[in-house]
Formats: C-alpha cells, structure tokens, sequence
C-alpha cells in the first residue's frame, strides 16, 4: 500500500500515480480509448476519502453532491524511486505498461482491421457500382447500335429495291424508246404509202373526170328521156289517168326521187325509202311535186 497524501488543490502540480506518469514515455504509442486513462482524464474530481483503516484513497465519484471549495483532484505522490520505475504505469501499486501497451496493440490492430475491412468494402462497393454503371452504359450502347443496325439494314433494303426498280425502269425506258422508234418508222412509212395512194387516187380520179365528161352528158339524156316526164317503162294508173306508187300501188305518185329523178312514189312512202323502186340506186333526197 502507498503512503496516503492530502490533495494539493491543483491538479497541475501533483504528481500522478494511477494515471499518466510525470515523465513522459517515449517508446509507447499514443492512446486510444483506454479505459483506465479515460477513466481519469475524463472523470469529475472528487476529494480524498478517508477508509476505516486511516487512508486516504481516490474511489469512483460517488453519486453524492459535492461543495464547489472542494479540491478538484487528490492524486497521491508515489515515493521517489528511479527514472525507469516512474516511466511505467502503476494502479493500486501494480505495473500495468505491459498490459496497457498490449490494449494499445490490440486496440490498434482493432483499428487497422476496422479500417482494412472497411476500405475492402468500400472499394468493393465502389467496384460493384462501376460494374453497374459499366453494365448499364454497355446494355444502352448495345440496343442504341443494334437499333442502328437494323435501320441500317431497313436503309439497305430499301437501296435495293429502289436500285432494282431503277433498273427495271431504265429496261422499260429502253422498250418504250425502241417502240417508240419503230412506231414512227412504221408511221413514216404508213404517211408515205398514204400520200402515194392519195396521189395516185387523186390521178385516177382527175383521168376519170377527163374521160367520163361525154359519158355523163350521154347519161344526163338517158335519164331525162327516162324520167318521169315521159318514161319508157310501163306504169299503173289510176282511174283518173294517174301514176300509181310503185310501193303502196294505192295513192298517186308525187314524190321526184333525186338523184336518179324518178317520179314512183307517194308522200306516205316516199319517207321510208332509201332506194329507187326503179333503178335501184340510193336516194339522197326527194321532191314533192304537185301536179295540176
């Protein structure tokens, strides 16, 4: 057991025994969350209790109110031993460096696995987001050129065939222009063996007229001598010494059929006949005539 001491009053000028150690140790790491420092950094300072047995000890702080004169913290002084005894920690007069350097290890190697694992995480969840992303970018990319793709083959498609209708429309020019070419060499020839006939029918025609100039004259005189003004042919009468229609035979002949001027028909008949009773040519047209 220690010797017990009265506190100082001022936490600063006493020397620490259960704590840090006065001189500072300069082959330890610094500290993290030790419970035996933290408790006596971290606590409120109480004031020297006296046991049964006469000594004054620091306790845990009491769940008690204190007056505000009391003194702040009472450490006692530990005797006054070598350099190497004072550099080492000390509670209720057992070394404890070892053990506190050993927590200190533990604690660091705690810190450093934390922090380890923490990093593996970290860069696996950052490995796992890159690989989404990448994913992601890759199936965008993919459907945007196999989009591409299919509306380039849709392009090459449609190139084809308007390529084979280009095709079949330049053929089909090629026809039109060929039939167009032999239709006016067959026009051509046609207009000239049309204006041949023309000539030569125009030829014919004028010999015709040169030649038929009597005929005509001899003709005109047959007919007037055939006419209805003293025809040859026999004819009916009626009772009143009229000619009778060579159609009906009932009414009286009054209507001249032109141009063959034959006096065979009557108003009633004379409409629906196209040809001469007589002669047989065609009627071009008929002439009423009253006779007195």
């Amino acid at each position: 057991m220690m010797n017990p001491i009265e506190a100082n009053g001022n936490m600063f000028e006493t020397q620490m025994v259960y704590g840090l150690p006065t001189v500072a140790a300069q082959g330890f790491l610094p500290l993290y969350n030790s419970l035996v420092t933290d408790s006596f950094i971290h606590r409120k300072p109480t004031a020297a209790i006296k046991s049964e047995s006469s000594l004054t000890y620091n306790n845990l702080p009491l769940p008690r109110k204190r007056s505000r004169d009391s003194a702040m913290v009472s450490f006692p002084s530990p005797p006054h031993k070598s350099n190497e005894t004072c550099s080492r920690f000390s509670f209720l007069g057992h070394d404890i460096s070892l053990h506190m350097e050993q927590q200190q290890l533990d604690v660091d190697r705690l810190i450093s696995q934390h922090m380890e694992k923490m990093r593996v995480e970290i860069e696996e969840k950052r490995k796992r987001q890159a690989r989404k992303i990448m994913e992601a970018i890759e199936e965008r990319v993919t459907k945007k050129l196999r989009g591409k793709e299919e509306e380039m083959e849709k392009i090459e498609k449609i190139n084809w065939a308007l390529e084979e209708r280009v095709k079949s429309l330049c053929i089909e020019n090629q026809i039109w222009r060929d039939l167009a070419q032999t239709n006016e060499a067959t026009a051509t020839a046609l207009r000239s063996n049309l204006e041949q006939v023309l000539a030569t029918a125009q030829q014919v025609k004028v010999d015709k007229r040169n030649r038929g100039v009597g005929l005509e004259a001899a003709a005109d005189d047959v007919d007037d001598a055939q006419s209805c003004c003293g025809s040859s042919w026999d004819v009916e009468k009626n009772g009143d010494g009229g000619r009778l229609c060579l159609t009906c035979r009932v009414e009286e002949s009054c209507v001249l059929l032109l141009p063959c001027r034959h006096l065979c028909s009557c108003t009633v008949c004379a409409p629906r006949l196209h040809i001469c009773p007589i002669c047989k040519s065609p009627k071009n047209a008929s002439l009423q005539i009253k006779m007195s």
